[in-house]
């Protein structure tokens, strides 16, 4: 569909493959947690749309190989807190200019603070991971023996095995604006410890995945990240 988007004086040209929506594809629809980054770019893309004058319709997809769905022409674009790296490009889809980077790191409770301090300490205790994502990447490749990895296939999952004490960490990330300001992510009944990149001295930055087959919708999209800052 060619959208003539007269209703808003933002508005734009540009095709969406479904007459009438922008599809967008996330890892949770109806999150309402404020540290949650899925609901901080929910609210990001509403915005966008409502520019573009323009209804959202939400595809709830698990993480992983979620990047694939804009190159098969399923969603217009995929949201569910991509990194940019090479292997998760593919023809058919292209991503966005970065809107927020990542830092690794591990999540522990406060009473644990004393106990760990960097991931070689978990040796004999167990490191939950959310498959395909970065943080999986970034255990398998730093973990020592004998740290225990749990893999999950989403985060309800890994959250629930943290809070019933199945886990002493969960791999995530640190989330930041383009400007290096930290975006807060948890509250104070949660520590993060063991910064670091997973490319040590680049940013690993987060994109949109983009249908190109939404003719020109890359473009307006790009032009809102340029002059919008995330988080709102």
């Amino acid at each position: 569909m060619f959208c003539s988007l007269s209703g808003s004086a933002l508005a734009q040209n540009f095709f969406t493959t479904t007459p009438g929506e922008l599809r967008i594809a996330v890892t949770r629809a109806s999150s309402t947690d404020p540290y949650d980054s899925q609901l901080w770019i929910r609210k990001y893309l509403e915005k966008f749309a409502q520019e573009q004058a323009i209804q959202i319709v939400w595809v709830e997809v698990p993480f992983s190989e979620s990047w694939l769905l804009a190159s098969r022409n399923e969603v217009d674009i995929v949201a569910t807190n991509v990194a940019s790296f090479a292997d998760r490009q593919s023809a058919g889809a292209s991503f966005s200019a970065p809107f927020l980077y990542e830092r690794r790191a591990l999540r522990i409770r406060p009473v644990d603070r004393s106990r760990y301090s960097k991931i070689s300490d978990f040796v004999g205790s167990t490191i939950g991971v959310v498959r395909g994502m970065a943080a999986e990447r970034d255990v398998d490749r730093r973990a020592v023996p004998g740290v225990n990895i749990r893999r999950t296939d989403t985060f309800p999952e890994l959250y629930e095995a943290f809070d019933a004490g199945r886990l002493d960490a969960i791999a995530e990330a640190e989330y930041y604006s383009l400007d290096g300001e930290v975006i807060p992510s948890h509250g104070d009944d949660i520590v993060l410890i063991d910064h670091h990149d997973l490319t040590p001295g680049t940013r690993e930055e987060s994109v949109f995945v983009v249908s190109d087959a939404s003719l020109n919708l890359l473009a307006v999209l790009n032009q809102f990240i340029a002059t919008t800052r995330f988080p709102l």
